[in-house]
């Protein structure tokens, strides 16, 4: 099958598959390394996070990263393929052992067929991009205050937004650096200046037991590729302090985020999850999230 083939039967698949997903970029051989098989096609390419920015506590500092496009009956195999030549291109550029370094493969969620190919070459799914439609229904929330944060809330909400990085970091995608609490800081004076509230804070008893914000247009912009809705939010954290969890903290900061972006007039918004967190995966679903892509890791990428 000729590439132009493989991409064309990808799109229309996916498309099939989820509504809420884009129709795929082309494969632009530019962007990278160009891998091909019977039924399948992938662009391999390398990115790195520069040292001082906020986006390196997230990631691996070097992430190598296969985009594919899989057609035919067997993709399973067809996606092996493409995976093993990765892996023998990758042996010639990676260190072994190489902690700070990942191989990436980010797929549709409703993509199943194949990612046998995937467990079976070492790879785990470490992170989901969840997607809301606007005005689904969700919980009742607990009789809690809720209110914008202030620079008077900064400290705190710093300590609640680290506590969220420090509990996902186990499960392989987040990495917390030692400039983490001074890159969440930036972060959060930025948004404490934003013209309209998108940081809120939980109180019980005069005690700030939780943080969440969010992202609107334009800021919320950068997620526009991850889905066909037009008008996307972001929920970029919600975190409660661990004393108060399972007691509808979170529920009532969900139901608030969630009136300001339907407020907003957002389609559907998006969120990253850790999808082996105990926690944060039930409560999104029950919140009316749903997994819209698949983000596979094997890190570090050769023993």
């Amino acid at each position: 099958m000729d590439l132009d083939a493989i991409v064309d039967e990808h799109t229309a698949r996916i498309a099939a598959l989820d509504p809420l997903l884009p129709a795929p970029p082309p494969l632009a051989a530019g962007a990278g390394t160009l891998l091909t098989t019977g039924d399948g096609a992938a662009i391999a390419w390398f990115q790195e996070s520069p040292v001082g920015t906020a986006a390196r506590n997230w990631d691996a500092e070097r992430r190598h990263n296969l985009e594919v496009r899989l057609a035919g009956d067997n993709r399973a195999a067809a996606l092996g393929d493409l995976l093993d030549q990765w892996h023998d291109r990758l042996r010639g550029l990676v260190e072994p052992g190489d902690e700070d370094c990942a191989a990436v493969v980010e797929l549709p969620s409703r993509d199943t067929e194949a990612v046998l190919a995937l467990a079976r070459r070492g790879f785990a799914p470490v992170s989901v991009i969840a997607v809301r439609p606007a005005g689904r229904a969700v919980p009742d929330a607990c009789d809690i205050r809720i209110r914008p944060a202030t620079l008077d809330d900064l400290d705190v909400a710093v300590a609640l937004n680290l506590e969220v990085v420090r509990y996902d970091a186990p499960f392989n995608k987040i990495t917390p650096r030692p400039d983490v609490g001074e890159a969440l800081r930036n972060q959060l004076v930025f948004l404490l200046g934003e013209p309209r509230p998108v940081v809120w804070v939980a109180e019980r008893t005069g005690r700030v037991v939780g943080l969440a914000h969010v992202q609107l247009p334009p800021t919320s912009g950068w997620a526009q590729r991850y889905t066909r809705a037009e008008g996307v939010g972001y929920l970029a954290c919600l975190g409660v302090a661990g004393d108060e969890r399972g007691g509808g903290v979170g529920s009532a900061l969900a139901a608030q985020a969630h009136g300001v972006l339907d407020g907003a007039g957002v389609s559907v918004t998006l969120l990253h999850h850790a999808l082996p967190n105990p926690r944060s995966t039930p409560f999104w679903y029950r919140h009316g999230y749903r997994p819209l892509w698949t983000t596979w890791v094997r890190r570090p990428v050769l023993r």
